[in-house]
């Protein structure tokens, strides 16, 4: 069976789409709505003599409640404003904005990603990009190339954890437990910084050494709203090239709840479809 982090890889837009999954469960924005009965989530003032520590109890209570506040999202709409920054030769944006629906599920959570706007250059356009998990297959429609492909992620029934750290494809600390993000990364608290999201606490993740985030990943940051629990503002830089990713998360309502009838993609009758099961997928050889 191949490895879940590899097949997503394989998509025409990887690293958001990872990033997505990895951070669903889990934001905090402009005009959070909060839950109808809120719920206790900051950490126990002390933890067991044998817990894991990144040596500052701040960040270590952060991490905790991080976890914690992941637990109690069922679902969620947002904004989504993406920006994918190349720094050679010199530093330029490309900006995407669209909305995010996300629903955690039986066996595995949904989500829809859908741009409607396309910043480059100084100039703008409408665009029209959809991605959608039904927790078994991935489905990308461009509007653009007229194209839709699908892509089987899971098995019928399969459960796949793309949160799990070093197998799921976004090397993301949310919904796991202190133990497991301090064994992969070296965590540090950051003293807030012009240009930080207001209200934000900043941790500054590094893989460690010999993981294999660490031959993706020089650095992840996290910017945790402090009155939520929840991030804002999430960065990456890749390895082979120093680019970053930069998202924000904008006007949360983790009071939704979206059917499942809402993470489907109409397919227009003129547009090509291309089906990649798995099995065909192995097949060619297209996984390891």
């Amino acid at each position: 069976m191949p490895h879940f982090q590899d097949r997503f890889v394989k998509t025409g837009c990887p690293a958001l789409l990872a990033l997505v999954i990895a951070t669903a469960c889990s934001f905090a924005g402009d005009g959070i709505a909060p839950p109808a009965t809120q719920p206790t989530t900051s950490a126990p003032s002390t933890q067991p003599a044998d817990a894991a520590t990144s040596g500052d109890p701040v960040a270590d209570e952060i991490l905790d409640r991080l976890d914690a506040r992941g637990e109690t999202i069922k679902g969620l709409a947002c904004k989504v404003i993406y920006r994918y920054v190349t720094v050679f030769p010199a530093e330029s944006v490309q900006q995407k904005d669209g909305t995010l629906l996300f629903a955690k599920a039986d066996p595995n959570a949904r989500f829809l990603i859908h741009f409607t706007k396309l910043s480059a250059d100084g100039i703008e356009r409408e665009t029209g990009e959809y991605w959608a998990f039904d927790g078994r297959w991935l489905t990308e429609r461009n509007d653009k190339s007229r194209t839709i492909i699908k892509r089987e992620i899971a098995a019928p029934g399969e459960r796949k954890d793309p949160f799990k750290l070093g197998q799921g494809p976004f090397p993301l600390p949310l919904g796991q437990k202190r133990r497991d993000i301090l064994e992969n990364f070296t965590v540090r608290l950051e003293k807030f910084t012009l240009g930080d999201p207001r209200g934000s606490d900043h941790l500054h993740c590094v893989p460690k050494p010999g993981t294999p985030l660490a031959r993706k990943y020089t650095r992840v940051d996290i910017y945790v709203d402090r009155a939520a629990g929840l991030p804002v503002r999430i960065v990456t830089e890749r390895v082979s090239d120093a680019n970053r990713i930069e998202v924000d998360f904008k006007s949360i309502d983790t009071n939704e709840a979206p059917a499942a009838s809402r993470f489907s993609i109409d397919e227009p009758k003129d547009y090509d479809v291309s089906v990649e099961p798995l099995e065909s997928a192995d097949a060619a050889g297209v996984l390891p």
